[in-house]
Protein backbone atom coordinates (compact mmCIF):
# COMPACT_ATOMS: atom_id res chain seq x y z
CA UNK A 1 0.00 0.00 0.00
CA UNK A 2 3.07 2.31 -1.15
CA UNK A 3 2.50 6.33 -0.60
CA UNK A 4 2.14 6.28 -4.13
CA UNK A 5 -0.96 4.76 -4.15
CA UNK A 6 -2.81 6.54 -1.86
CA UNK A 7 -1.26 9.46 -3.40
CA UNK A 8 -3.30 8.28 -6.73
CA UNK A 9 -6.50 9.44 -5.12
CA UNK A 10 -5.76 13.00 -5.44
CA UNK A 11 -4.71 13.23 -8.57
CA UNK A 12 -6.06 15.63 -11.24
CA UNK A 13 -7.93 17.71 -8.12
CA UNK A 14 -8.62 21.00 -8.70
CA UNK A 15 -8.52 24.35 -6.86
CA UNK A 16 -11.24 26.66 -6.24
CA UNK A 17 -11.79 29.54 -3.71
CA UNK A 18 -14.45 31.55 -4.69
CA UNK A 19 -15.96 34.41 -2.76
CA UNK A 20 -18.05 33.15 0.45
CA UNK A 21 -20.80 34.80 1.95
CA UNK A 22 -19.93 36.58 4.74
CA UNK A 23 -22.13 35.57 8.34
CA UNK A 24 -23.39 37.37 10.87
CA UNK A 25 -22.46 35.30 13.53
CA UNK A 26 -19.62 32.11 13.26
CA UNK A 27 -21.24 28.90 14.33
CA UNK A 28 -19.46 25.44 15.03
CA UNK A 29 -18.11 23.88 11.88
CA UNK A 30 -17.89 26.89 10.01
CA UNK A 31 -14.51 28.31 8.91
CA UNK A 32 -12.20 30.25 11.02
CA UNK A 33 -11.89 33.71 9.73
CA UNK A 34 -9.36 34.92 12.01
CA UNK A 35 -6.71 32.35 10.29
CA UNK A 36 -5.44 33.76 6.76
CA UNK A 37 -8.70 35.71 6.69
CA UNK A 38 -11.00 33.47 4.85
CA UNK A 39 -10.02 30.37 7.15
CA UNK A 40 -8.26 28.82 4.18
CA UNK A 41 -4.37 29.36 3.36
CA UNK A 42 -2.55 27.44 0.34
CA UNK A 43 0.77 26.94 -0.53
CA UNK A 44 2.91 26.80 -3.62
CA UNK A 45 6.25 25.22 -3.80
CA UNK A 46 6.94 27.08 -7.04
CA UNK A 47 5.14 25.79 -8.69
CA UNK A 48 5.15 21.89 -8.08
CA UNK A 49 3.16 19.80 -7.28
CA UNK A 50 2.35 19.83 -3.79
CA UNK A 51 0.49 17.89 -0.88
CA UNK A 52 0.30 18.16 3.32
CA UNK A 53 -0.04 14.26 4.16
CA UNK A 54 0.40 15.59 8.45
CA UNK A 55 0.08 18.33 10.80
CA UNK A 56 1.34 19.14 13.74
CA UNK A 57 0.30 21.69 16.38
CA UNK A 58 2.04 24.27 18.62
CA UNK A 59 -0.51 25.83 20.81
CA UNK A 60 -2.69 27.20 17.87
CA UNK A 61 0.35 27.25 15.14
CA UNK A 62 -0.15 24.40 13.01
CA UNK A 63 3.37 22.98 10.96
CA UNK A 64 2.64 20.56 8.35
CA UNK A 65 4.43 17.44 7.18
CA UNK A 66 4.25 16.65 3.11
CA UNK A 67 5.91 16.37 -0.18
CA UNK A 68 6.43 18.46 -2.80
CA UNK A 69 7.13 16.60 -6.51
CA UNK A 70 9.28 14.22 -4.45
CA UNK A 71 10.59 15.96 -1.90
CA UNK A 72 9.93 16.23 1.82
CA UNK A 73 8.08 19.40 2.78
CA UNK A 74 7.93 21.08 6.19
CA UNK A 75 5.59 24.36 6.25
CA UNK A 76 5.18 26.41 9.60
CA UNK A 77 2.34 28.67 9.93
CA UNK A 78 1.71 30.84 12.42
CA UNK A 79 -1.44 30.73 14.79
CA UNK A 80 -3.28 33.12 12.30
CA UNK A 81 -2.51 31.33 9.24
CA UNK A 82 0.63 33.08 8.15
CA UNK A 83 4.14 31.92 7.26
CA UNK A 84 6.46 31.70 10.51
CA UNK A 85 9.48 33.04 8.58
CA UNK A 86 11.33 32.15 11.95
CA UNK A 87 11.43 28.86 10.27
CA UNK A 88 13.80 28.02 7.65
CA UNK A 89 13.78 31.78 6.95
CA UNK A 90 10.54 31.45 4.85
CA UNK A 91 8.36 29.01 7.07
CA UNK A 92 9.09 26.50 4.00
CA UNK A 93 11.31 23.93 3.89
CA UNK A 94 12.23 21.31 1.03
CA UNK A 95 14.52 18.58 0.66
CA UNK A 96 15.88 15.21 -1.22
CA UNK A 97 16.56 13.66 1.73
CA UNK A 98 18.37 11.04 1.05
CA UNK A 99 19.83 12.29 -2.30
CA UNK A 100 17.82 9.83 -4.45
CA UNK A 101 14.53 11.12 -4.90
CA UNK A 102 11.20 10.19 -4.27
CA UNK A 103 10.69 11.55 -0.34
CA UNK A 104 7.70 12.27 1.51
CA UNK A 105 6.86 13.23 5.39
CA UNK A 106 3.78 11.46 6.30
CA UNK A 107 3.20 12.61 10.01
CA UNK A 108 4.58 14.67 12.28
CA UNK A 109 4.43 16.03 16.41
CA UNK A 110 5.87 18.77 18.17
CA UNK A 111 8.19 17.51 21.27
CA UNK A 112 7.12 19.18 24.54
CA UNK A 113 10.11 21.31 24.57
CA UNK A 114 9.31 22.87 20.99
CA UNK A 115 11.41 20.81 18.46
CA UNK A 116 9.62 19.15 15.86
CA UNK A 117 9.71 15.49 14.74
CA UNK A 118 8.31 13.80 11.31
CA UNK A 119 8.30 10.21 9.99
CA UNK A 120 8.18 9.28 6.03
CA UNK A 121 10.21 7.28 3.41
CA UNK A 122 12.80 8.03 0.72
CA UNK A 123 14.79 5.87 -1.84
CA UNK A 124 18.04 4.85 -1.55
CA UNK A 125 20.79 4.53 -3.75
CA UNK A 126 19.38 1.51 -4.44
CA UNK A 127 15.91 2.75 -5.30
CA UNK A 128 14.28 0.91 -2.39
CA UNK A 129 12.63 3.15 0.42
CA UNK A 130 14.18 3.41 4.19
CA UNK A 131 12.26 5.00 6.93
CA UNK A 132 13.07 8.43 7.70
CA UNK A 133 12.92 10.39 11.00
CA UNK A 134 13.81 13.96 10.65
CA UNK A 135 13.75 16.78 14.00
CA UNK A 136 14.25 20.05 13.92
CA UNK A 137 14.40 22.84 16.08
CA UNK A 138 12.05 25.79 16.62
CA UNK A 139 13.85 27.44 13.89
CA UNK A 140 13.79 24.99 11.35
CA UNK A 141 17.70 23.46 12.05
CA UNK A 142 18.53 20.44 12.45
CA UNK A 143 18.68 19.56 15.79
CA UNK A 144 22.40 18.16 16.07
CA UNK A 145 21.66 16.28 18.95
CA UNK A 146 19.63 14.03 17.44
CA UNK A 147 21.56 11.35 15.48
CA UNK A 148 24.02 13.88 15.01
CA UNK A 149 22.23 15.46 12.36
CA UNK A 150 19.08 15.50 13.14
CA UNK A 151 18.24 12.60 10.79
CA UNK A 152 17.95 8.73 11.48
CA UNK A 153 17.27 6.32 8.93
CA UNK A 154 16.83 2.50 8.89
CA UNK A 155 14.85 -0.36 7.46
CA UNK A 156 14.46 -3.77 8.60
CA UNK A 157 16.38 -6.85 7.47
CA UNK A 158 16.02 -8.75 5.62
CA UNK A 159 13.19 -6.43 3.96
CA UNK A 160 13.35 -4.32 0.51
CA UNK A 161 11.75 -1.16 1.85
CA UNK A 162 10.51 0.35 4.86
CA UNK A 163 8.51 3.50 5.16
CA UNK A 164 6.28 5.39 7.78
CA UNK A 165 3.32 6.44 8.19
CA UNK A 166 2.42 7.71 11.74
CA UNK A 167 4.73 8.55 14.84
CA UNK A 168 3.60 8.83 19.23
CA UNK A 169 5.49 10.66 21.44
CA UNK A 170 5.79 8.97 25.24
CA UNK A 171 5.90 10.54 27.98
CA UNK A 172 9.57 9.93 28.16
CA UNK A 173 10.47 11.40 25.19
CA UNK A 174 11.04 8.63 23.02
CA UNK A 175 9.78 8.21 19.68
CA UNK A 176 7.36 5.26 18.39
CA UNK A 177 7.21 5.33 14.70
CA UNK A 178 4.83 2.84 12.58
CA UNK A 179 4.66 1.85 8.79
CA UNK A 180 4.88 -0.85 7.00
CA UNK A 181 7.97 -2.97 5.70
CA UNK A 182 7.74 -4.89 2.45
CA UNK A 183 9.49 -6.97 -0.40
CA UNK A 184 8.57 -5.92 -3.98
CA UNK A 185 10.39 -8.33 -5.26
CA UNK A 186 8.57 -11.46 -4.92
CA UNK A 187 4.61 -11.77 -6.54
CA UNK A 188 2.19 -11.01 -4.39
CA UNK A 189 4.31 -8.80 -1.89
CA UNK A 190 5.13 -9.52 1.25
CA UNK A 191 4.70 -7.23 3.92
CA UNK A 192 4.56 -6.46 7.39
CA UNK A 193 3.34 -4.38 9.97
CA UNK A 194 6.78 -2.72 11.32
CA UNK A 195 7.11 -0.21 14.69
CA UNK A 196 10.12 1.06 15.57
CA UNK A 197 11.15 2.73 19.31
CA UNK A 198 13.84 5.67 19.61
CA UNK A 199 15.74 7.25 22.25
CA UNK A 200 15.96 10.98 22.55
CA UNK A 201 18.77 11.10 20.82
CA UNK A 202 18.04 8.75 17.51
CA UNK A 203 19.04 5.34 18.21
CA UNK A 204 17.21 2.61 18.41
CA UNK A 205 15.79 1.27 21.53
CA UNK A 206 17.08 -1.82 22.54
CA UNK A 207 14.73 -2.25 25.25
CA UNK A 208 12.38 -2.33 22.73
CA UNK A 209 11.92 -5.51 21.14
CA UNK A 210 15.42 -6.44 21.52
CA UNK A 211 16.82 -3.78 19.00
CA UNK A 212 14.29 -1.25 18.70
CA UNK A 213 12.50 -2.86 15.90
CA UNK A 214 9.22 -4.84 16.26
CA UNK A 215 7.69 -6.63 13.52
CA UNK A 216 3.77 -7.89 13.32
CA UNK A 217 2.98 -10.63 10.36
CA UNK A 218 -0.62 -10.16 10.54
CA UNK A 219 -1.18 -12.63 7.45
CA UNK A 220 1.50 -13.83 4.22
CA UNK A 221 0.72 -11.04 2.04
CA UNK A 222 0.63 -7.36 1.72
CA UNK A 223 -0.12 -5.22 4.99
CA UNK A 224 1.03 -2.35 6.67
CA UNK A 225 0.45 0.56 9.52
CA UNK A 226 -1.40 3.59 8.79
CA UNK A 227 -1.95 4.94 12.52
CA UNK A 228 -0.51 4.36 15.97
CA UNK A 229 -1.80 5.50 19.46
CA UNK A 230 -0.07 5.27 23.09
CA UNK A 231 -2.10 3.99 26.01
CA UNK A 232 -1.54 5.53 29.48
CA UNK A 233 -0.04 2.34 30.66
CA UNK A 234 2.48 2.50 27.73
CA UNK A 235 0.68 -0.07 25.42
CA UNK A 236 1.02 0.83 21.72
CA UNK A 237 -1.88 0.39 19.57
CA UNK A 238 -1.56 0.11 15.58
CA UNK A 239 -4.20 -0.31 12.99
CA UNK A 240 -3.91 -0.84 8.95
CA UNK A 241 -4.11 -3.22 6.04
CA UNK A 242 -3.92 -6.59 5.21
CA UNK A 243 -4.49 -8.35 1.83
CA UNK A 244 -6.92 -10.96 1.98
CA UNK A 245 -5.12 -15.01 1.65
CA UNK A 246 -6.69 -14.85 -1.62
CA UNK A 247 -5.24 -11.58 -2.61
CA UNK A 248 -8.72 -10.40 -3.88
CA UNK A 249 -8.79 -7.43 -1.05
CA UNK A 250 -7.49 -5.35 1.52
CA UNK A 251 -9.05 -5.67 5.25
CA UNK A 252 -8.55 -4.56 8.21
CA UNK A 253 -6.03 -5.47 11.08
CA UNK A 254 -5.32 -4.11 14.74
CA UNK A 255 -2.42 -5.18 16.89
CA UNK A 256 -1.38 -4.45 20.31
CA UNK A 257 2.75 -4.29 21.55
CA UNK A 258 3.54 -4.40 25.18
CA UNK A 259 5.99 -1.59 26.07
CA UNK A 260 8.96 -3.72 25.79
CA UNK A 261 7.84 -4.65 21.83
CA UNK A 262 6.31 -8.01 22.31
CA UNK A 263 2.27 -8.69 20.99
CA UNK A 264 -0.06 -7.96 24.23
CA UNK A 265 -1.90 -11.46 24.15
CA UNK A 266 -5.48 -9.75 25.90
CA UNK A 267 -5.69 -8.23 23.25
CA UNK A 268 -7.31 -10.64 20.50
CA UNK A 269 -5.68 -14.04 22.11
CA UNK A 270 -2.43 -13.49 19.73
CA UNK A 271 -2.23 -9.83 19.78
CA UNK A 272 -3.95 -9.15 16.88
CA UNK A 273 -7.58 -8.92 15.25
CA UNK A 274 -8.45 -9.37 11.67
CA UNK A 275 -11.75 -7.65 10.34
CA UNK A 276 -13.99 -7.41 7.65
CA UNK A 277 -16.29 -4.12 7.76
CA UNK A 278 -17.23 -4.28 3.35
CA UNK A 279 -17.35 -8.22 2.26
CA UNK A 280 -16.21 -8.94 -0.93
CA UNK A 281 -14.47 -5.01 -1.40
CA UNK A 282 -11.71 -3.33 0.47
CA UNK A 283 -12.01 -1.48 3.70
CA UNK A 284 -9.20 -0.60 6.35
CA UNK A 285 -8.77 1.98 8.91
CA UNK A 286 -7.12 5.34 7.72
CA UNK A 287 -8.02 6.70 11.45
CA UNK A 288 -7.58 5.94 15.23
CA UNK A 289 -8.23 6.97 18.18
CA UNK A 290 -9.07 5.72 21.89
CA UNK A 291 -11.71 6.25 24.65
CA UNK A 292 -10.69 6.99 27.83
CA UNK A 293 -12.27 3.46 28.52
CA UNK A 294 -10.11 1.65 26.11
CA UNK A 295 -12.47 1.07 23.19
CA UNK A 296 -10.58 1.22 20.04
CA UNK A 297 -12.53 3.89 17.45
CA UNK A 298 -11.31 3.34 13.67
CA UNK A 299 -12.17 5.57 10.82
CA UNK A 300 -12.82 3.31 7.89
CA UNK A 301 -11.87 3.57 4.34
CA UNK A 302 -14.23 1.59 2.58
CA UNK A 303 -14.41 1.16 -1.19
CA UNK A 304 -16.67 -0.94 -3.42
CA UNK A 305 -16.92 0.80 -6.77
CA UNK A 306 -18.11 4.10 -4.70
CA UNK A 307 -16.81 5.32 -1.37
CA UNK A 308 -18.79 4.14 1.75
CA UNK A 309 -17.71 5.83 4.70
CA UNK A 310 -17.99 3.96 8.14
CA UNK A 311 -16.57 4.01 11.66
CA UNK A 312 -15.98 1.24 13.68
CA UNK A 313 -15.38 0.50 17.68
CA UNK A 314 -13.40 -2.05 19.23
CA UNK A 315 -13.70 -3.33 22.86
CA UNK A 316 -10.16 -3.04 24.97
CA UNK A 317 -10.11 -6.69 24.36
CA UNK A 318 -9.90 -6.46 19.83
CA UNK A 319 -13.62 -7.99 20.21
CA UNK A 320 -16.40 -6.11 17.92
CA UNK A 321 -17.98 -3.97 20.53
CA UNK A 322 -21.95 -4.31 19.75
CA UNK A 323 -23.04 -1.25 21.76
CA UNK A 324 -21.86 1.19 18.96
CA UNK A 325 -23.48 1.19 15.37
CA UNK A 326 -25.75 -1.64 14.77
CA UNK A 327 -24.83 -3.71 16.86
CA UNK A 328 -22.13 -4.77 14.37
CA UNK A 329 -19.55 -2.45 15.79
CA UNK A 330 -20.16 -0.71 12.69
CA UNK A 331 -21.50 2.71 11.82
CA UNK A 332 -22.41 3.78 8.16
CA UNK A 333 -25.01 5.78 6.14
CA UNK A 334 -22.73 8.75 6.75
CA UNK A 335 -23.22 10.34 3.32
CA UNK A 336 -22.80 9.43 0.07
CA UNK A 337 -18.99 9.16 -2.13
CA UNK A 338 -17.18 9.73 1.31
CA UNK A 339 -13.38 8.71 1.25
CA UNK A 340 -12.37 8.25 5.08
CA UNK A 341 -8.86 9.47 5.38
CA UNK A 342 -8.25 10.66 9.16
CA UNK A 343 -10.53 9.94 12.34
CA UNK A 344 -9.85 12.08 15.95
CA UNK A 345 -11.68 11.99 19.00
CA UNK A 346 -12.50 15.49 20.86
CA UNK A 347 -14.54 16.13 23.53
CA UNK A 348 -16.15 12.48 23.49
CA UNK A 349 -17.26 12.82 20.04
CA UNK A 350 -15.55 11.78 16.59
CA UNK A 351 -14.22 13.71 13.79
CA UNK A 352 -14.09 12.22 10.46
CA UNK A 353 -12.52 13.76 7.82
CA UNK A 354 -11.45 13.21 3.72
CA UNK A 355 -12.49 13.98 0.52
CA UNK A 356 -15.03 13.30 -2.39
CA UNK A 357 -14.39 10.54 -5.03
CA UNK A 358 -14.60 13.17 -7.74
CA UNK A 359 -12.00 15.35 -5.63
CA UNK A 360 -14.31 17.94 -5.41
CA UNK A 361 -14.21 19.23 -2.25
CA UNK A 362 -12.87 18.13 1.15
CA UNK A 363 -15.14 17.01 4.31
CA UNK A 364 -15.35 16.83 7.83
CA UNK A 365 -18.19 15.30 9.48
CA UNK A 366 -18.96 15.40 13.38
CA UNK A 367 -20.56 12.94 14.94
CA UNK A 368 -21.63 12.17 18.70
CA UNK A 369 -20.06 9.35 20.86
CA UNK A 370 -22.61 6.68 19.32
CA UNK A 371 -21.64 7.54 15.95
CA UNK A 372 -24.70 10.25 14.70
CA UNK A 373 -24.43 13.40 13.15
CA UNK A 374 -23.82 15.69 15.85
CA UNK A 375 -26.91 18.55 14.49
CA UNK A 376 -24.69 21.65 16.22
CA UNK A 377 -22.01 21.01 13.99
CA UNK A 378 -22.17 22.59 10.55
CA UNK A 379 -24.88 21.20 8.60
CA UNK A 380 -26.66 18.13 10.09
CA UNK A 381 -22.92 17.43 11.40
CA UNK A 382 -20.71 18.45 8.02
CA UNK A 383 -18.70 21.08 8.26
CA UNK A 384 -19.42 24.85 6.01
CA UNK A 385 -16.71 24.46 3.68
CA UNK A 386 -17.90 26.99 1.37
CA UNK A 387 -16.16 26.48 -2.35
CA UNK A 388 -13.32 25.19 -1.11
CA UNK A 389 -11.72 21.95 -3.26
CA UNK A 390 -9.26 19.10 -2.43
CA UNK A 391 -8.70 16.52 -0.21
CA UNK A 392 -7.87 16.16 3.23
CA UNK A 393 -5.70 14.05 4.91
CA UNK A 394 -5.33 14.95 8.74
CA UNK A 395 -7.01 16.35 10.82
CA UNK A 396 -5.95 18.10 15.18
CA UNK A 397 -7.66 20.09 17.38
CA UNK A 398 -5.61 22.95 18.67
CA UNK A 399 -5.50 24.73 21.57
CA UNK A 400 -9.07 26.49 21.75
CA UNK A 401 -10.89 23.23 20.29
CA UNK A 402 -11.04 24.31 16.85
CA UNK A 403 -10.39 21.62 13.79
CA UNK A 404 -7.27 22.38 11.38
CA UNK A 405 -7.52 20.65 8.09
CA UNK A 406 -4.28 19.69 5.95
CA UNK A 407 -4.10 17.94 2.57
CA UNK A 408 -4.09 19.19 -0.90
CA UNK A 409 -5.79 21.90 -3.46
CA UNK A 410 -4.86 21.30 -6.76
CA UNK A 411 -1.14 21.54 -7.12
CA UNK A 412 -0.96 23.11 -3.68
CA UNK A 413 -0.85 22.52 -0.10
CA UNK A 414 -3.82 23.33 1.68
CA UNK A 415 -4.55 24.42 5.55
CA UNK A 416 -8.00 25.64 6.97
CA UNK A 417 -9.48 25.80 10.42
CA UNK A 418 -12.98 25.18 11.85
CA UNK A 419 -14.96 26.62 14.74
CA UNK A 420 -15.44 24.17 17.14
Amino acid sequence: MRRSFRALLVTGLCFALAAMSTAAFAGPGDLDKTFSGDGVKTVDYSGASDTFYGVALHGNAPTTCGSSSGQATLTAFTAGGGLNKNFSGDGMWRQDVLGHGTNFLEACRFLPDGRLVAVGGAYGADGHYRTIVIVRRPNGAPDKSFSGDGLAVYRFAGIDNSAAYDLAVQSDGKIVVAGEGYDSGVSPVAGFFEVARLRRNGALDKTFSGDGLAKVDIGPYDEGVWKVQLLHDGTIVVAGWMQNKAGTEWNSAVAELRPNGALDRSFGGDGKATLNFLKGADDYPLGLDVRSGGEIVLGLYRYNGSYVAGVAQLRPNGRIDGSFGGGDGLKTGLGPDLDVQDLVLAGGKILLAGGTSSGSSPFVLRLTSKGNPDGTFGHHGQAALGSVAGYLFDIAVDAHDRVVGVGNSGSDGLVFRLHA
